[in-house]
């Protein structure tokens, strides 16, 4: 690893050390009252050994963790005393408090503005969204689903996403049947960053607030949102609009045409104003997306691009689900079960920090979280005996890290700026030496 940043390594010990520090790790179990005593199974060793089974092959049942366990740790213990620490509410709490902390703690921005493109204006890109899965029958109660016969119990993870840094900054579970608005970020959070949502989000006192805070969005609308058109263009042209003409008749009248709208949303007495840029498709309702962008420098065109990076938070999601086990267990405990969900979201926001952090090491080498994700599990043995004997982290780092660098790097760089991700105007961020 000679052309690697030993700067940036040493960042990269630090971050990990520190939220994986023993002492704090033990304190936040005792405090959340995961354990009372630290004794075999310390709420460090526990995390550890059951974030790390996650983040590798399938886990089908607990028992595959207490094996895990038992490994890492060279102990035997009862799998009835295991599953007890498991069971009580302080396990769910302490999860959880370990997610907020790595998300917190492990993120390192990776993509930033290029030059003097247009998203130069903005300090982030804030995605929101949600993510939603079947769980055991038996949790309708706590975890109630929107389909009570085919899903009785569900729940969604609800997160906010930074496209800069490329991974989430908050999340939340709920259940399934809660609506998605309450969980938008606070619009004073959205201050010169630019909100992208999907059709579950519109509302128009919101989008008033982000705007009043300093703040833009693009939020796509569903087909029930029907605001008055006062002027159009179609296709680049200026076009005649009758007066109070909804928007559902100019989208038939130009059907498979791109428009670009000032709209007005009636709230009472008030006449609420915002662009509307329509994207045809294969749905006859064609693609609505809501934004308060001004056309100079943002063009419709841009802003379709700018909402196409959305994409990303689902392909966070796929993440977590394919390569982090984030799926049901065969249990009937809602404290066993929420735990474990968090747990499973450690695991995937470790391996991404490790994504990153191969690619702030490799000197802006692109790496794919994908990959790494699929493959991250190979290094983790080593950082986990490291952080568990207290010596070694730097050099278990070095070599994982040079393993990342061989085999999770992206594909084709120059796709990501004509069609993904770098395509609206941002660039890999460059390592300090």
């Amino acid at each position: 690893m000679s052309s690697v940043s030993t700067t940036e390594l040493i960042k990269v010990r630090s971050i990990l050390a520190r939220a994986l520090s023993v002492e704090e790790v033990n304190d936040l179990g005792r405090t959340t009252g995961q354990a009372e005593r630290l004794r075999t199974v310390t709420p460090h060793r526990l995390f550890l050994a059951i974030v790390s089974a996650l983040a590798g092959a399938k886990v089908e049942s607990l028992a595959d963790l207490l094996r895990a366990f038992h490994y890492q740790n060279g102990v035997h213990v009862a799998y009835k005393a295991f599953y007890n620490r498991l069971a009580r509410l302080g396990f769910a709490v302490f999860m959880r408090g370990m997610c907020l902390r790595l998300v917190e703690q492990l993120r390192v921005q990776t993509l930033a503005p290029e030059g003097q493109r247009a998203v130069a204006r903005f300090k982030d890109i804030v995605i929101q969204d949600g993510s939603s899965f079947a769980l055991k029958s038996s949790l309708r109660d706590v975890f109630p689903g929107r389909f009570t016969t085919i899903e009785p119990a569900a729940v969604e993870i609800h997160a906010t996403y930074s496209g800069f840094a490329d991974d989430v900054q908050t999340i939340h579970i709920a259940p399934d049947c809660d609506a998605e608005r309450p969980f938008l970020p606070d619009p004073t959070s959205l201050k010169d960053c630019l909100l992208l949502a999907d059709r579950g989000y519109p509302s128009v006192p919101y989008f008033e607030a982000v705007e009043a805070a300093g703040g833009a969005v693009i939020v796509r609308l569903t087909s029930s949102d029907d605001p008055w058109v006062r002027t159009a263009w179609v296709e680049g042209r200026r076009a005649d609009v009758p007066l109070r003409m909804r928007l559902s008749r100019v989208l038939a009248q130009y059907l498979g045409h791109h428009l670009d709208l000032d709209v007005e949303f009636a709230r009472g007495a008030r006449r609420i104003g915002f662009r509307v840029v329509v994207i045809p498709g294969r749905d006859r309702t064609m693609t609505r997306l809501c934004t308060n962008l001004p056309r100079t420098p943002f063009s419709a065109d841009l802003v379709a691009r700018l909402y196409r990076f959305r994409w990303q938070i689902e392909r966070c999601f796929k993440e977590w689900k394919s390569y982090a086990n984030l799926h049901t267990f065969n249990t009937a405990n809602p404290h066993v079960a929420e735990g474990l969900m968090w747990a499973s979201l450690c695991a995937a926001i470790l391996k991404r920090f490790l994504a990153h952090a191969a690619q702030r090491v490799g000197r802006g080498i692109a790496i794919s979280t994908r990959r790494v994700a699929m493959c991250a599990h190979h290094m983790l043995e080593a950082l986990v005996t490291a952080l568990l004997i207290g010596i070694g982290l730097l050099g278990a780092l070095r070599r994982g890290l040079a393993y990342l660098l061989a085999n999770a790097r992206r594909p084709n760089i120059e796709r990501d700026r004509r069609t993904g991700r770098l395509r609206g105007g941002l660039a890999l961020m460059e390592a300090t030496r």
